[in-house]
């Protein structure tokens, strides 16, 4: 990082007011010798901010950040201290480079790099002016659905299959072979030292820019069939992959500190989610996300949401990045992570499910540590000792790795608490089987315990789990005849682990009522009562019923069989005018101890949905979880 003089730190002082910086970023009014505002901070509609000129400092009470003009630019524009002495020096009318002491190379542009800005922005023009001749390349860009604007927005260019024609134009313009050279734009051939070619051909071109708009590099997309379809500059002084992230400058365009910064996988997803309004979206350069680059996005965000493709590729590359930020975690500073699915990235999400559902789908995005416990989870075969030990000691291994002595306490607290849970619910089913009538119980296969276990999960928000526990909780003389079962039961989503082990403790106390409203008192008066209700009102059951009906729709129609087209809207408006106490005969039988009907209906749906080659999530996680219940009778 350059080093500024404090002479030239002083001269800045003296040319600008505290008020004149902030104001350009917040709206201050003058009361008596200080100047009030709305908190850059944080969402407010009462003034708490304030600054003082004659003491040089602005503070806010709503949040207690303090400082001067430099540590101002620093926590609103996410700046490093060299950057917001160059800001504001131009703002005060100063030229940066006559206050810097040394100029070590950084990853920023400085005055020095001014032949390799000039060469980049010819490169720029020359790329876009490519782009409007080219009908292959605007065809490319229909066929993604990206908007004149969007085009412009990202100066989004076109390299032509010439060898050399971006070579001969920054030669015309007298640019020195060695500064082109040094730009990654052109290569020296290696048959001939006399040769040069020109390093995009036949790609759409991505200018890379840093945080103030500069264009450091450019990114290239084959049209044609190349083995490698990204490629970008080579890296040099001032460009590293590792520590860019591609549309930082247009995430941070307004201003202020981002609360949901999305981190995605490539160029095309931040377009596609940019056009779709969700225009604080970024991405690794080619690489795999980098803790630099986490450290970049938590200038501006402190929990950036890791938002990669879902597909296994793109759920190793979500789960690497989760444990190497381990080593690099700090108070306040985390990521969270969410999950696609179904091989989807973000422009298929959102052109399949729509803008309100990706939305839905990031703002109940996983915190850190509850996605890598549940990824870890998912490993364990089964509740044997053994098996849980080898978990416990990865747990451990994976909290050893933060280097934070705080967020570690932190994380061994909430670990081990989760730890303690898998061990109560085990230990219930273990040391209380024999207070149960052991005779009537029927084991169950671990097959069964475990079937189907996160089928479609992210497309059936853990139907399989809810409705075992909606079993449970309507029909508690379950709880008596599966209790032993109910202690091996693994499940996805760990909340609702806990909430099992609460039900079985519950149920082993001799002096509690198993009777559904004095269960159902004693859970809403306890710490689950959110969760509660996540399970009975969070999930729109209409919309599971469509889900239902759908699914059995598309087997009709695949085997040609007549359906009436509205017979979906036609079941819903009946069902309006059955009695509210009336339920289904499923209901009923498990209500009353008898066999259900679950193999001639869910269980018929999912065995020809597999036989058809058509998908049928609903009615798999349903069967999944009435099956739990469905051998015992």
């Amino acid at each position: 990082m350059p080093r500024y003089s404090k002479e030239f730190i002083s001269e800045i002082k003296h040319k600008l007011k505290v008020s004149d910086v902030v104001n350009k970023f917040v709206k201050l009014t003058r009361r008596g010798n200080e100047f009030i505002g709305l908190s850059p901070f944080k969402s407010e509609k009462t003034p708490s901010f304030t600054v003082n000129d004659d003491k040089e400092f602005y503070h806010c009470f709503s949040t207690s950040e303090h400082g001067d003009m430099f540590s101002f630019m620093m926590k609103h524009k996410g700046y490093t201290y060299p950057e917001s002495i160059e800001y504001l020096a131009r703002l005060a009318g100063l030229d940066p480079s006559l206050g810097i002491v040394n100029m070590p190379y950084d990853n920023n542009f400085t005055e020095n790099n001014t032949a390799l800005k000039n060469i980049f922005n010819e490169a720029k023009i020359f790329f876009h002016e490519n782009l409007a001749k080219s009908k292959f390349a605007n065809n490319y860009l229909a066929k993604r659905e990206l908007s004149a604007q969007t085009v412009k927005a990202f100066n989004l260019g076109y390299a032509n299959s010439e060898s050399n024609s971006l070579y001969q134009l920054l030669l015309s313009k007298k640019f020195e072979i060695k500064d082109i050279l040094e730009s990654g734009l052109v290569k020296k051939s290696n048959k001939n030292q006399n040769e040069y070619y020109d390093f995009f051909r036949n790609r759409l071109i991505f200018p890379i820019k840093d945080n103030r708009s500069n264009i450091i590099a450019f990114g290239g997309r084959a049209l044609d069939n190349s083995n490698i379809k990204y490629i970008n500059s080579s890296e040099n002084k001032f460009f590293k992959k590792g520590y860019n992230l591609y549309n930082l400058d247009l995430a941070i365009e307004k201003d202020r500190r981002i609360e949901d910064l999305i981190i995605v996988e490539g160029y095309m997803d931040v377009i596609s989610l940019y056009q779709n309004s969700f225009e604080t979206t970024v991405a690794p350069l080619g690489t795999a996300l980098t803790n630099p680059q986490i450290e970049k996005a938590w200038r501006y965000c402190k929990n950036p949401i890791i938002c990669f493709d879902g597909d296994e590729a793109g759920d190793k590359a979500a789960y690497r990045a989760a444990i190497n930020v381990l080593q690099i975690l700090k108070p306040d500073h985390s990521l969270r992570i969410c999950s696609l699915g179904n091989n989807l990235d973000p422009d298929d999400f959102i052109k399949s499910k729509g803008k309100a559902n990706f939305k839905k789908i990031i703002l109940d995005s996983k915190n850190l540590s509850d996605f890598i416990w549940e990824k870890e989870y998912s490993k364990i075969k089964s509740l044997k000792p053994e098996d849980l030990a080898g978990f416990e000691n990865r747990i451990k291994s994976l909290i050893n790795e933060i280097k934070d002595e705080t967020v570690k306490n932190y994380y061994k607290k909430n670990f081990f608490q989760k730890l303690q849970d898998l061990r109560s619910i085990k230990n219930y089913a273990v040391n209380n089987a024999n207070t149960w009538k052991k005779s009537n119980l029927v084991r169950i296969s671990q097959e069964i315990l475990q079937s189907e276990r996160g089928v479609n999960s992210n497309d059936t928000s853990n139907t399989r789990e809810k409705v075992i526990l909606l079993c449970v909780i309507e029909n508690p003389r379950l709880i008596n005849d599966f209790f032993e079962d109910l202690g091996q039961l693994n499940f996805n989503k760990t909340d609702f682990l806990r909430l099992c082990s609460f039900i079985v403790e519950y149920a082993s106390n001799d002096d509690k009522e198993l009777e559904k409203e004095a269960l159902k008192s004693y859970l809403n008066s306890s710490e689950f009562v959110n969760i509660i209700g996540k399970i009975y009102n969070d999930v729109d059951l209409v919309e599971v019923a469509v889900a239902l009906m759908e699914e059995t729709r598309s087997l009709a129609l695949k085997q040609k069989i007549a359906i009436d087209p509205d017979v979906i809207k036609n079941s819903l408006n009946w069902s309006k005018s059955l009695p509210p106490d009336l339920f289904a005969s499923m209901y009923y039988d498990m209500s009353a101890g008898k066999r259900m009907e679950l193999e001639g209906m869910s269980g018929y749906i999912k065995r020809l949905g597999k036989e058809l080659g058509i998908n049928t999530p609903y009615h798999s996680s349903v069967y999944a979880g009435l099956k739990f219940f469905f051998y015992k009778y």
